[in-house]
C-alpha cells in the first residue's frame, strides 16, 4: 500500500470511529436529564434525614422518642443543616429518674425542648470543623474541647462521628447536656406544684359544710295535777 492510499485509510478509519463514538455517547442533556429509575436508584442510595439516621442507629431511640414528645421531631425531619450531638439511649439511662420523669411530664415540656435545644447546632459541623470553641447551640453557649482524637461537648465524650443525614451530620455522645439551672427551675416547679396543692387541700377543708348538729327533743312536761274538789 502506497503512502497516499495509506493515508486515505487511515482517514476514514478515524471518521469511522469518531461517527460510532458519538453514537454511543449521550449529550451533556442527556445526562442531566435524569429517568425516573435513575432518580428511584440515587434515592435508595442516599441518606436520609436527622430522624433517620437516628432511627437507623439503633442506641439512640431514647432521643427520638423524647424530640416527638418535645414537638421537635418534625424540625429535624425536615429543617436544617443542623449538627446534632446525639446522646445514646445508655446516657439517657444514667440520668436521675427523677429528672427523666419531670422531663417527660407533659407540664415541663418546654424544659424538655430546652435540654434537647442544647444538642443542635444551626449549622454542619464535621468532627474535623470542631476545634476549641464556643458553639451556639439552639439554647445556647456549649463550649467545646479537642485534645488529640477526643472530642468534649460541655460534659459528653463524642464517642462517633459524622453519621451523615441529608439535612445535617450526627455525632453521638455519651452524656446527656443540660441547662445549668435545670434542677433549679424543677426544684421551683415541684415547690409549686407542692404548694398548690396544699392550698386547694385548706381550701376544701374551708369550703365543706360543718354537719348540723343534732337536734334534741325537748323533755316532755309532766302534767301539773290539780286536787279535784266535788
Amino acid at each position: 500500500m502506497n503512502s497516499q492510499r495509506r493515508f486515505q485509510w487511515l482517514t476514514g478509519a478515524m471518521v469511522l470511529l469518531s461517527t460510532t463514538t458519538l453514537a454511543v455517547t449521550p449529550s451533556r442533556a442527556e445526562v442531566t436529564t435524569s429517568s425516573p429509575e435513575l432518580e428511584t436508584e440515587v434515592a435508595q442510595l442516599g441518606v436520609g434525614s436527622l430522624v433517620d439516621s437516628l432511627a437507623a442507629a439503633g442506641d439512640m431511640n431514647t432521643l427520638l422518642q423524647l424530640a416527638e414528645l418535645a414537638g421537635m421531631a418534625d424540625t429535624l425531619a425536615n429543617d436544617g443543616p443542623f449538627t446534632l450531638f446525639a446522646p445514646t439511649d445508655q446516657a439517657f439511662q444514667d440520668l436521675p429518674q427523677s429528672v427523666v420523669n419531670a422531663l417527660t411530664d407533659p407540664a415541663n415540656r418546654d424544659l424538655l425542648q430546652d435540654v434537647l435545644g442544647m444538642h443542635v447546632v444551626p449549622e454542619i459541623l464535621e468532627a474535623n470543623d470542631i476545634g476549641n470553641e464556643v458553639l451556639d447551640t439552639l439554647n445556647g453557649p456549649v463550649n467545646a474541647r479537642v485534645q488529640g482524637n477526643r472530642v468534649n461537648v460541655g460534659p459528653a465524650r463524642v464517642i462517633d462521628t459524622d453519621i451523615p443525614a441529608n439535612n445535617g451530620v450526627i455525632h453521638k455522645i455519651d452524656t446527656v447536656i443540660v441547662p445549668g439551672d435545670l434542677q433549679s427551675r424543677l426544684d421551683e416547679r415541684s415547690t409549686e406544684t407542692t404548694t398548690e396543692t396544699t392550698t386547694e387541700t385548706r381550701t376544701e377543708t374551708r369550703t365543706t359544710p360543718a354537719p348540723a348538729p343534732r337536734s334534741t327533743p325537748a323533755p316532755r312536761s309532766t302534767p301539773r295535777t290539780f286536787p279535784v274538789t266535788w
